[in-house]
């Protein structure tokens, strides 16, 4: 099971299981609108803001290029990591906002998350296997899971 991009796709069979709007996480130091229930960012928002990236070839960043693309926003990376429980330190300290699903974000119940407004980026888990038909037991845990 992983998440990647449609280049990294080519050449495989892939069965989607789930998919997200990805949603921005900050500090609860960092108010980024005053009051409304239902908070959400837009592109140009966060395009001010500084950004806790993760490194290309991240199906998370391959998703917030996209994302912000459509947009028509250009956007910069103030620390770019690796490792989400990195990037959730440096948004801990109020060092910079970060871009990730909500499922991962719900492991960080103390931080702030904004759905986007329009164009949110997609997070996208799938199964991935060789063409071909599948040895039995794959075809079997292929049925379990899906």
């Amino acid at each position: 099971m992983v998440a990647l991009d449609r280049r990294q796709q080519r050449g495989l069979v892939t069965r989607l299981l789930s998919r997200e709007a990805m949603v921005l996480v900050a500090s609860p130091r960092r108010r980024l609108h005053a009051g409304g229930e239902e908070a959400t960012v837009t592109w140009p928002d966060v395009a001010r803001l500084p950004l806790v990236d993760f490194t290309p070839g991240w199906a998370i960043r391959y998703a917030v290029d996209r994302a912000a693309r459509a947009a028509g926003v250009e956007r910069g990376t103030t620390f770019e990591v690796d490792d989400i429980v990195a990037a959730a330190e440096l948004v801990r300290h109020d060092l910079g906002v970060c871009i990730m699903p909500p499922s991962i974000a719900s492991r960080f119940p103390d931080l702030d998350r904004y759905p986007f407004e329009r164009h949110a980026p997609t997070w996208q888990v799938m199964v991935v296997r060789p063409p071909g038909e599948p040895p039995a037991a794959v075809a079997a845990l292929l049925r379990h899971i899906t």
